[in-house]
């Protein structure tokens, strides 16, 4: 299993792609669900609602 901030650079990299993929809400899910600490879901969960904002605007 990848350490959480191996896990932040995917989803960083994944919320930068263009275009974003049709899954990335799901892909980031499951980043979201590998992560080892609180901390770690923390940081992910920002960068959904990141995400959220770049899909709604």
């Amino acid at each position: 299993m990848k350490d959480d901030e191996s896990l932040v650079d995917i989803a960083s990299e994944l919320i930068n792609m263009e275009p974003l993929p049709d899954d990335a809400e799901e892909q980031l899910k499951r980043l979201i669900e590998q992560a080892s600490t609180s901390y770690g879901r923390y940081q992910l969960g920002c960068l959904a609602e990141v995400l959220f904002v770049i899909r709604h605007s």
